[in-house]
């Protein structure tokens, strides 16, 4: 089941109080005026940063020569830091037992009968899309992709992300990452005398950065994937735009594809990981490094559900001959330690 999504919602609902657990049970129209107010969350910093920058470089006449190239150079390493730290943020977690809780709209006196009717709907539509979520159904994962993502907001990831809900608990998401020129090839700096020095970025800085990028787009979209839904692994396959050397033409390969499972991403410290160097901590395929021939990436094959089961069965049998291992380990030693002692005891003798 593949759907393309593009909306933003990021609700942050309180709670209400029933069987031990607390809520708080809400109007519909307060539930969904804290539903829209989430919509305008902040930006990151460094995009807003990054903002100000380029509406600065617009005055740039009004600046001195020296000021200028300081806000030039600054300008680009933003940017830079823009790409890099994509998987540092994400939506807040959708609280689908709130809008359950969310009491239905009440036709208030004087109120427009459209707009009340309109209301209405949307409360009926929410309070079922989330009763089907908690439920589990596959069919409402692809609904809530489709109107509650994070992913239209996200520009920076790529062109489009595709997703197939594999069951309650696993899904698969295919982004298409912007291309390599989404990294800048140059590499701006001030001389001594505050003028920009402009030179080529050298290929190795070039593809690490890119790699970190494309890495840091597959952490942001599992990290999305389980702010908004209760599944337990989401498996991610980033493709990026290559030419294709026999036709000339461009086409996009899958070059990284990694099962994130929640318990894993929820012990990470995103704030200083290394978004390659992440990697290592799923089971994954790929490296995003190009061909040092060719500069084109090599394709791989996409991780399935079926791998993640094969993986989960290796990892039982590893731990299992880890555990006989660590036994025997534990045999061998007292045996070790007896046949000292009788030594010892005989030396005596």
């Amino acid at each position: 089941m593949l759907i393309f999504v593009g909306i933003v919602l990021h609700p942050r609902l309180n709670y209400l109080t029933k069987g031990g657990k607390h809520f708080k049970i809400m109007s519909w129209a307060a539930t969904q005026k804290s539903i829209q107010s989430t919509q305008r969350r902040e930006e990151r910093e460094a995009r807003k940063r990054q903002k100000e920058l380029e509406q600065l470089l617009k005055e740039q006449a009004k600046l001195s020569l020296q000021e200028r190239a300081r806000m030039e150079v600054e300008a680009h390493e933003n940017l830079i830091e823009v790409l890099l730290s994509v998987h540092r943020e994400s939506s807040p977690h959708f609280d689908w037992m709130a809008v359950v809780a969310a009491l239905p709209v009440h036709k208030a006196k004087g109120q427009d009968p459209e707009a009340y009717a309109r209301d209405h709907a949307e409360w009926g539509s929410m309070h079922s899309l989330s009763r089907r979520v908690l439920s589990g159904e596959s069919q409402a994962y692809a609904d809530a992709l489709s109107k509650l993502s994070a992913f239209g907001e996200l520009s920076t990831l790529g062109s489009s992300i595709s997703f197939r809900v594999e069951n309650a608990k696993l899904i698969e998401c295919e982004l298409q990452v912007c291309g390599k020129n989404v990294i800048p090839a140059e590499v701006k700096s001030l001389s001594s005398a505050g003028k920009v020095i402009t030179k080529t970025m050298p290929k190795g800085r070039f593809h690490d950065l890119y790699q970190d990028y494309v890495c840091g787009c597959v952490l942001r979209v599992a990290r999305e994937v389980f702010a908004l839904l209760p599944v337990d692994v989401a498996i991610v396959t980033a493709l990026v735009p290559v030419v294709q050397a026999k036709t000339g033409k461009e086409a996009n390969i899958p070059v990284l594809s990694a099962a994130i499972p929640r318990e894993v991403i929820d012990k990470l410290d995103f704030s200083r990981l290394d978004p390659s160097d992440s990697m290592e901590n799923f089971v994954h395929r790929g490296d995003v490094m190009a061909s040092r021939k060719s500069g084109e990436f090599t394709a791989i094959e996409p991780l399935e559900a079926k791998d993640i089961a094969a993986a989960d069965q290796s990892r039982s049998s590893f731990e299992k001959a880890l555990y006989q291992v660590r036994e025997m380990r534990t045999l061998l030693a007292r045996q070790l330690k007896t046949t000292l002692a009788e030594d010892k005891s005989t030396q005596s003798i």
